[in-house]
This record gives C-alpha cells, sequence and structure tokens, in this order.
C-alpha cells in the first residue's frame, strides 16, 4: 500500500470567510492552539489583492485575541521574500498567518525563498501555522488552482500544480459548501486514488497534528473524499471535457468536534478524538 497522508507540525487549515468580528470562534481556537499567552504572530498577505486591508483585520483580530506582537508581511515581490531581516523576524513567532486571495502568488512569490525556508523552520520547530482560503489550500503538495465548480467532473476542468507542501496526499479545497465545489476533489482524487481530498467549508477549520489526526472546528463542515475503495474510473479512457464515472468514491461529512484518522483513513467521534483511534 502507498504511504498514507501525512503532515509535519502543527497546521490550521481555514475554509475563508471565517468570523472577525463577532464571536471569533475560529480564530479563538487557532490562538488557543498557539498553546502560550504571550504570543507573537505574523500576517502574510501575499495572496491577498488588497493586502492593506487584510493586514487592518487581523491585526485587529489578533490585537482583541491578545498578541503581544503582530507583524504584517506584505511581501509582493520575490525580490521582498529574499530579505534577510525578514526572516529573522519569522524565526522569531509563534503563530503565522496565511490570509485569502489567489495561491499562485503565494507559490510564485515565496516558494524557494528565504522567507518560506524561515516559514518550514518554524513548522518544524514547534510554531503553528494557520490559513484561511487560498491561505489554506497552498498546504497541499498538490494545489487546486483553478476549476469551476459546475466543471468539476469533467476531465481536465480541475487544474492544479505544486503548493507549500505542508501537508502529503492530502488536497485542500475551501469555500466547499458555498461554492460547491465537489466535483473538483473528485476528480483530484479519482486521478490519484492514494490521495484524500479534504473540502473545507466557511468559517470552519481542520486542526492538523503530525500524529495523523485531524479535528474538525468552526460553524460549518469539512467533507473528506477518500477514493481508496475506488473499484472503476473511465477517466484514463476519456477525452478532456468529457464526463467523468467513478465508482465506490468515499465521502465523509464532519463537523465541529469530530475528526478523522488519515493513518487509518477513519472517521471519528467526539468521543474518540481523545483516544486517537
Amino acid at each position: 500500500m502507498a504511504l498514507n497522508p501525512s503532515f509535519q507540525g502543527r497546521l490550521i487549515a481555514i475554509g475563508g470567510n471565517e468570523d472577525k468580528a463577532d464571536e471569533l470562534i475560529v480564530l479563538k481556537r487557532v490562538v488557543r492552539e498557539i498553546g502560550k499567552i504571550d504570543y507573537k504572530v505574523g500576517v502574510i498577505t501575499t495572496a491577498s489583492e488588497t493586502p492593506e486591508q487584510r493586514a487592518q483585520d487581523y491585526h485587529s483580530v489578533f490585537t482583541t485575541l491578545g498578541a503581544s506582537r503582530i507583524d504584517i508581511f506584505n511581501i509582493k515581490e520575490r525580490a521582498e521574500a529574499n530579505d534577510r531581516k525578514s526572516a529573522k523576524t519569522i524565526a522569531d513567532l509563534d503563530l503565522i498567518f496565511f490570509t485569502g486571495g489567489d495561491q499562485l502568488r503565494l507559490t510564485t512569490i515565496l516558494g524557494g525563498t528565504r522567507i518560506f525556508d524561515a516559514i518550514q523552520d518554524r513548522l518544524k520547530n514547534g510554531a503553528l501555522i494557520a490559513g484561511t482560503s487560498a491561505g489554506a489550500t497552498v498546504f497541499s503538495d498538490t494545489m487546486i488552482y483553478e476549476g469551476k465548480s459546475e466543471d468539476g467532473l469533467f476531465k481536465g476542468s480541475v487544474l492544479s500544480t505544486s503548493g507549500f507542501g505542508f501537508v502529503n496526499k492530502i488536497i485542500i479545497d475551501t469555500h466547499f459548501m458555498a461554492r460547491g465545489r465537489i466535483g473538483r476533489l473528485i476528480q483530484i482524487v479519482a486521478s490519484n486514488s492514494t490521495c484524500i481530498g479534504v473540502g473545507i467549508g466557511e468559517d470552519s477549520g481542520v486542526i492538523l497534528k503530525s500524529d495523523g489526526i485531524a479535528e474538525i472546528i468552526g460553524t460549518g463542515q469539512v467533507i473528506i473524499v477518500d477514493g481508496c475503495g475506488i473499484g472503476y474510473s473511465n477517466i484514463m479512457d476519456i477525452k478532456p471535457g468529457e464526463p467523468i464515472a467513478v465508482e465506490n468514491v468515499r465521502i465523509h461529512s464532519l463537523a465541529d468536534g469530530y475528526g478523522y484518522n488519515f493513518k487509518k483513513r477513519r472517521f471519528l467521534k467526539l468521543s474518540s478524538l481523545s483516544m486517537q483511534e
């Protein structure tokens, strides 16, 4: 059997449009997962087309939630992503937060730079990394970057490339229920059944830890698309643009307090999370 999906360090992937003004359920949990009261956060707005607004939004949120220091990284060009001073600042952070926008901006601007190396180093050494919308999609080693929801089950309609690789064999999609993206994940999983698709709804998140257990948080849902039991698919035999037929895709719907064991590919009830089945 192929290697199971895995993730390194501590990660929280958020499905986008999380509450930033009222109850702050998801973002409060992000802060709780840091594990310390006196925490320093860096907000990376690179994905956004309105970085100043995103910076203002999250500066306000993390101020409310008690951050001792908030650094904003509005990195627009690769030259900025190789700045030694910025990389040194990242090395001192407890939480690194990626805002939403366009995930290709993150990979093309940050990938392979000093900033990215510093982020990876912090992940390996215990810092928490969280991202919302595009900032979560980029966690995957294989990253969806384009594909209309209504065309998700037509061959070739879903485009992917390499992401940051914080998670392996797990493909994350966001705004999942609001934008009807189930077809996108089914196509990706049908193309490579060693991968597991994770579709995260808005104002919801998935806490990923290195033991292979994921916990769902927030007010919405998370959909798991698992292709390990696929018996038949026509995807090799059809032309681009033709409809996909696939047998026995496993789908789980999860909500706050439920979880998923990626090592055993198993749905977890709330009472099972503490047992880490």
